[in-house]
């Protein structure tokens, strides 16, 4: 192999073009990615949700490659202890595994599905203290953290919130004080260790837009925010003596639209007989089932080789998107959603928002649910939508491999991957997007 790169990508969740036009007159980023080349509209994958996106950004494979189709595993229940945290998931290698494979040191912060990943050598997981009795060593160690990580963890134990101790998603990732965590944290581990690839994941832009909206002072604060947390990460770089030779990519995985409704389509198959509940809501019994990804749905069948089920399901489906009052416009099968967006798996149908309707998975009246800003899916504004629709993501890099000053207009997201394994000398064959040359010094 050629003499090793440095790479370190900051993914800012939900950042979107208009936010970078902001953060080039802010101190740390404007000073820094001033020449980087950009991609002003990078195309994502479907749904627009975190956790398949970062798996394709990382994989360079839409999910019907990579097999992540959701933020969550199929429930008709609970959907807290379902998460897909965990790297075992994900089929295909990704940037890490050739890395380290090639002898390049490695490191992530936060970067969705790769707990317990076995080739990342400083990793501390997108994950919280989801079980009764968790402490936050306890529940970094079942995620995989190493215990040099997990001493850092612990020595910015302050940092997050004092509800932390209850264990639980709402109780532990409460912002800004998970970010202030996650990114001291990212720190340490530059400055001790000084991994030559380094992803880091934070959340600050995507919170505050489902709280707030796609568009607003508070998300004018949330990117000021973010150029803290930048200027953070770059100091870090320059303690530990890498910062010159050190790459440095700036991007997101997707954009918000504002929401007006959030839609409980269970509801009506509920009507329809094809899911049964006890009169606590809870589902006994189901045929078909309604699983939210936000502003689209994954329609599940219990029997999906019940041809009769099959059809009774798609025409409900297909009069109700017809008849445009319960919050989707459209009705794909997973044949056609796999042409359309490279997207399949286990469920029958996906479900496309109308553009303003967020969905429940809830089976009870009213079919209209409450905002509620401890759910992402059920916010202000949110995402999980075709990725032509909202505000885009971003792709900003610099560095010295990077040529400056370079615009693309449109690329999809796929093309990460193998740009960036292009850059650090490593092929990655199971791509199924294409490096962008034009980036790349010598490309």
């Amino acid at each position: 192999m050629n003499m090793k790169k440095r790479l370190l990508v900051f993914s800012v969740d939900a950042l979107v073009r208009e936010d970078v036009d902001k953060l080039m007159t802010l101190p740390n980023f404007g000073a820094v990615m001033k020449d980087s080349c950009q991609i002003t509209h990078v195309r994502s994958i479907y749904p627009t949700v975190t956790y398949p996106i970062h798996t394709s950004i990382v994989t360079g494979c839409y999910p019907n490659k990579h097999g992540i189709a959701s933020n969550f595993e199929f429930t008709t229940g609970d959907k807290e202890q379902n998460w897909l945290w965990d790297h075992r998931h994900v089929r295909v290698e990704d940037l890490f595994t050739v890395a380290k494979r090639s002898g390049y040191s490695t490191g992530s912060v936060f970067w969705p599905v790769t707990g317990n990943h076995p080739d990342v050598d400083y990793l501390l997981n997108e994950y919280w203290m989801p079980y009764a009795g968790d402490t936050l060593e306890s529940s970094f160690r079942r995620a995989g953290s190493s215990e040099e990580v997990i001493r850092i963890a612990l020595k910015h134990e302050d940092l997050l919130p004092e509800s932390y101790h209850k264990t639980g998603r709402t109780n532990f990732m409460v912002q800004p004080y998970i970010d202030n965590f996650l990114i001291a944290c990212a720190c340490d581990i530059i400055e001790q260790f000084a991994p030559e690839v380094m992803f880091v994941h934070d959340g600050i832009m995507d919170g505050t837009r489902h709280k707030y909206g796609v568009f607003n002072s508070e998300t004018d604060k949330g990117i000021e925010f973010v150029d803290k947390q930048f200027g953070l990460l770059m100091d870090a770089l320059r303690r530990a003596g890498v910062y010159e030779e050190t790459n440095i990519v700036v991007m997101s995985d997707h954009g918000q639209m504002d929401t007006k409704r959030i839609m409980k389509p269970n509801v009506y198959l509920r009507d329809h007989g094809f899911i049964t509940t006890n009169e606590c809501g809870g589902v006994v019994d189901w045929e078909a089932f309604c699983f939210s990804n936000a502003m689209s749905n994954l329609v599940y069948l219990k029997n999906p080789s019940d041809a009769d089920t099959y059809e009774a399901v798609h025409r409900l489906l297909k009069e109700m998107a017809q008849e445009g009052i319960y919050g989707f416009n459209e009705v794909l099968t997973t044949a056609e959603i796999d042409k359309r967006e490279h997207l399949s798996g286990d469920f029958s149908f996906v479900l496309e928002s109308d553009g303003y309707t967020s969905f429940s998975d809830d089976c009870m009246r009213p079919a209209i649910k409450p905002f509620d800003v401890t759910d992402y899916r059920f916010g202000k504004a949110t995402h999980g939508y075709n990725p032509d629709l909202g505000p885009q993501p971003v792709f900003n890099a610099v560095g010295p491999d990077f040529r400056r000053r370079m615009v693309i207009d449109r690329r999809p997201i796929v093309d990460i991957a193998p740009t960036l394994a292009k850059l650090l000398g490593l092929e990655m064959p199971c791509c199924q997007g294409t490096a962008i040359e034009q980036f790349l010094l010598g490309g």
